[in-house]
């Protein structure tokens, strides 16, 4: 019985870490993918134009602007 609830246990642990985990580059929170800089969701349309995007367009412009 302590066996099978120990296993659930982590079994919930690894679905937990899976859910917000790192990808790569990516964090994936609730299956969003946040942007590195602000936090907030990248839009999947930016999603759908560069899949390994790790910033919302605004984050990664002010990146690119930079000197």
């Amino acid at each position: 019985m302590a066996q099978a609830r120990e296993e659930a246990h982590r079994t919930r642990a690894i679905e937990a870490a899976r859910r917000t985990m790192a990808v790569g580059e990516q964090v994936i929170e609730n299956g969003r993918v946040i942007c590195a800089d602000c936090g907030a969701p990248i839009p999947a349309g930016r999603l759908r134009a560069r899949p390994d995007a790790t910033r919302c367009v605004d984050c990664q412009a002010a990146l690119e602007a930079r000197p």
